[in-house]
């Protein structure tokens, strides 16, 4: 066995013991990044995974390479991309003058001689690309290639295991806040108590900024706020909800998300948004009876693009706040008319008291 031979066989042992020691995502992608860097001698790498939503390739993790550089733009329209994302492996010796290379002024500026593609794939489908640069022409080997195809096939199968643990993790805080808002609705009465457990739920089990609950007041035709956690008195009072669009959508029956506010003709009060660092909204109705009364709202610091997942979790939330309404309207009801009945019983045992 040869010195590289050993030392990519010891690299290699490092970055599967690295890996086996956290299912975190972010983690195992920079763990992947930087032992291969190391491990071959690159000014740096990438790791951009596939948004099955967008089709499109969103960096994950970086090593060595600069901010202004990562920032360059989009690279889905990089034929060396598009070749890897084929599933095999690409090389490129010259990326200053290579046609495969969509920035190749940007390469030269960050100090990139050479690249080396590889596919991530995953139960037989490619999940994103990884990326070797070098700052001097190199070009690779077939031990190299096939060094980096064993780590991509490593750090695949590590981020496949990452993804499914923390999607298990996700049903589990999804699952323990409906059964905490369940036991809310059943030991009380309190419409505005169950809201607020429910906005605060609904906070922290999706890790975002805030989140509020607004119901339709028919006499006023108004969106009134009943509920909310994380927002501040002065974007709570900031005005009128009427002119939002996205709250417009919602109250038709269906989620509405907005990823990007800033950008977003549907967001009303863009100047207030961004001074509460809200940067993503998702808006889902609440129906009682068929009828749609109100709308919660969740608000991100970060842009995101909410998952199937959380969007049947924030559905279950209305549907459970929509019982609570209907469960204090009972109440309220049977109350009258238990109060109704005990003045009839009253009146009638004071009358036969005068007989």
């Amino acid at each position: 066995m040869s010195f590289k031979e050993r030392l990519y066989l010891r690299s290699f042992q490092e970055i599967s013991k690295s890996l086996g020691s956290t299912l975190a995502v972010s983690e195992v992608l920079d763990t992947i990044v930087r032992q291969i860097t190391e491990a071959m001698g690159l000014k740096g790498a990438t790791i951009r995974l596939v948004n099955p939503k967008t089709n499109t390739l969103e960096l994950a993790a970086s090593f060595g390479l600069s901010e202004k550089y990562l920032n360059k733009g989009p690279v889905d329209m990089d034929k060396s991309i598009a070749d890897a994302l084929s599933g095999r492996p690409v090389a490129i010796l010259d990326v200053i003058n290579d046609p495969r290379i969509q920035y190749p002024q940007e390469a030269k500026e960050e100090g990139i001689a050479s690249m080396l593609a590889i596919p991530m794939v995953s139960k037989g489908k490619v999940i994103g690309v990884m990326r070797l640069l070098t700052s001097e022409p190199h070009d690779f080997t077939m031990d190299e290639v096939d060094f980096a195809c064993a780590v991509a096939d490593l750090g695949a199968q590590a981020i496949a295991n990452a993804q499914m643990y923390e999607a298990r993790t996700r049903e589990l805080n999804f699952l323990k806040g409906l059964l905490e808002v369940s036991k809310a609705i059943n030991s009380a009465l309190d419409v505005k108590k169950v809201l607020h457990l429910l906005v605060k739920t609904a906070t922290t089990s999706l890790d975002i900024k805030a989140a509020a609950v607004r119901l339709l007041d028919e006499k006023r035709q108004k969106m009134e706020l009943v509920a909310s956690y994380g927002l501040s008195d002065r974007y709570i009072n900031k005005g009128p909800v009427t002119t939002d669009k996205s709250i417009t959508e919602a109250m038709m029956g269906k989620a509405v998300s907005i990823y990007d506010v800033a950008s977003d003709p549907r967001a009303s009060y863009p100047k207030e948004l961004a001074e509460e660092g809200i940067r993503s909204i998702l808006s889902v109705p609440i129906a009682l009876k068929g009828k749609i009364i109100g709308v919660m709202r969740l608000y991100t610091s970060e842009p995101r693009d909410f998952t199937d997942d959380e969007i049947t979790f924030m559905s279950s939330l209305a549907e459970q706040a929509a019982l609570a309404m209907e469960n204090a309207r009972l109440y309220q009801k049977l109350k009258g008319e238990y109060e109704e009945l005990m003045g009839d019983l009253y009146r009638f045992t004071g009358f036969t008291r005068t007989i």
